[in-house]
């Protein structure tokens, strides 16, 4: 693969060869791969950018929005929590997307593996020629990742593949998966057919659980970002409305008194945030061991 990298990866696409670049260089523990491992997180969430590019962009929301506060407000200390705010709406979106994307290809995974434990089953088809089908004609959220596959395995051969887009994937539903097609190449279809039949059923049953989950703890996301948001909002009115308040928060006790609320805001927030997440149906176990980026 190290020699792959270096001739340049002729014929394969940039986000398979990121997904290899990833996968050495997290085991390297170089800062190389702290870079990479963020990109390959870009490219899991659907943003076409690179992390230069991402951050550029969220510092730019940051400074538009501190422009525009500080305007209304005029007090620069309550201007900047707001931008701060902004800053992070990036990273927030794009991983709101990357979660749907992953849940997008949970529930897909199910008909797919039907399709695959049918084909095999029947001898109709052969792994390889099943995934390329999939591709083509398959779930929606999976033809990507199928197509990424077909043109890796040309040239890094059907099992290299496989493991370069279980790390470009990366969650826990497409790691059994994966690891079982894998399981198929070398040993053979007969014992990897029980397996997929049982994972279909498995997986089937977490997504429904994790819906079930997430439909519960939205209300309470819904109030703790309510929470955390409205003291702001008030400040900055009587900011924009009340001499009295601009004089106080521009003296060094208004600061403290901004940075102390802030801290424990963001603590609660935190805090809250931890309480309420969904519980995840299933757990990735087959990970690499030092990844640099929250899943």
């Amino acid at each position: 693969v190290g020699r792959w990298l270096t001739a340049g990866g002729a014929g394969i696409g940039d986000r398979e060869r990121e997904a290899m670049r990833r996968l050495l260089s997290a085991r390297r523990g170089t800062s190389r791969g702290d870079r990479a491992g963020f990109q390959v997180w870009l490219s899991q969430a659907g943003a076409a950018v690179t992390p230069a590019q991402f951050w550029a962009v969220s510092a730019g929301v940051g400074a538009i929005l501190f422009i525009l506060v500080l305007a209304i407000s005029r007090t620069a200390v309550v201007s900047a929590l707001p931008a701060a705010a902004a800053a992070a709406v990036p990273y927030s979106y794009w991983s709101a997307q990357r979660r749907k994307q992953a849940a997008a290809r949970s529930e897909a995974w199910p008909d797919a593996l039907r399709y695959l434990v049918g084909a095999l089953g029947a001898g109709i088809t052969t792994l390889h020629d099943g995934l390329e089908e999939r591709s083509r004609s398959g779930p929606v959220p999976l033809r990507a990742p199928m197509a990424r596959y077909v043109r890796m395995s040309a040239r890094l051969g059907d099992r290299q593949a496989l493991e370069a887009l279980r790390v470009e994937l990366a969650d826990p539903i497409s790691d059994p998966v994966l690891l079982a097609f894998a399981g198929a190449i070398e040993e053979g279809t007969e014992t990897v057919l029980r397996v997929l039949g049982d994972l279909g059923s498995q997986i089937t049953a977490d997504v429904q659980m994790a819906e079930k989950i997430r439909t519960i703890q939205t209300q309470s996301r819904m109030a703790n970002w309510g929470c955390f948001a409205l003291p702001y909002v008030v400040l900055v009115f009587l900011c924009s409305t009340n001499p009295e308040y601009r004089r106080f928060f521009s003296q060094p006790v208004g600061l403290v008194l901004v940075v102390l609320g802030s801290a424990m805001s963001v603590l609660g927030l935190a805090a809250s945030r931890r309480l309420v997440r969904p519980i995840a149906a299933t757990a990735r176990v087959f990970a690499e061991p030092a990844l640099p980026w929250p899943r």
